[in-house]
């Protein structure tokens, strides 16, 4: 069939087939790329949080760790660096209590919070640069490439981190101009 092909024949053939097989090609770069879209839309997203706040005239401080994502991750490690310290003569309650965590599932919306000081009897050091890394892994539901590894990576300044009141307003110059109105609008 081949033998009696011209060069008219073969441009024709070559332009066919040219065309089919990048129509193919293209066809599944763009399932690839939709299968990988969907799968990091629908990953874990976790991060640890730090909470610094006055309630009931105890200066408390927490860390929070939540899975913002849509599917579960499984924690492999957390790691802080510095660790958190206690401040000279106070009690320690067990600050870097996350680094402990080893292959642990946080569900999606799920999250787990540690106390790590409460008022002046357990008092932590405060750092400018302290690092966060979280390595965690996502189970899909599809057996071809069903773990998927992640690593994030951040620094917190615990040191000037900004402090929540109980009336959950940050500063305490707010705080001073209301008990001033206050203090303004009542007679002795």
């Amino acid at each position: 069939m081949f033998k009696n092909f011209n060069i008219e024949n073969w441009l024709t053939f070559a332009t066919i087939n040219l065309s089919v097989i990048t129509s193919a090609g293209s066809f599944i770069a763009s399932l690839w790329f939709r299968f990988v879209d969907e799968r990091e839309k629908n990953r874990p997203i976790i991060f640890i949080s730090f909470h610094k706040y006055h309630e009931n005239g105890f200066l408390n401080t927490e860390l929070k760790i939540k899975n913002y994502g849509i599917s579960v991750g499984w924690i492999k490690e957390i790691e802080i660096s510095p660790l958190f310290e206690a401040e000279k003569n106070s009690k320690l309650l067990d600050p870097n209590g996350f680094t402990k965590f080893k292959n642990f599932p946080l569900a999606p919306q799920q999250e787990i919070s540690f106390l790590i000081a409460v008022g002046e009897g357990a008092a932590i050091k405060y750092v400018e640069d302290r690092r966060f890394v979280i390595k965690y892994e996502a189970h899909f539901a599809t057996k071809l490439f069903s773990k998927k590894k992640y690593v994030d990576n951040y620094l917190i300044d615990d040191k000037n981190y900004p402090m929540t009141f109980s009336d959950g307003h940050f500063t305490e110059e707010y705080r001073l101009k209301q008990i001033h109105e206050t203090l303004k609008g009542k007679k002795y």
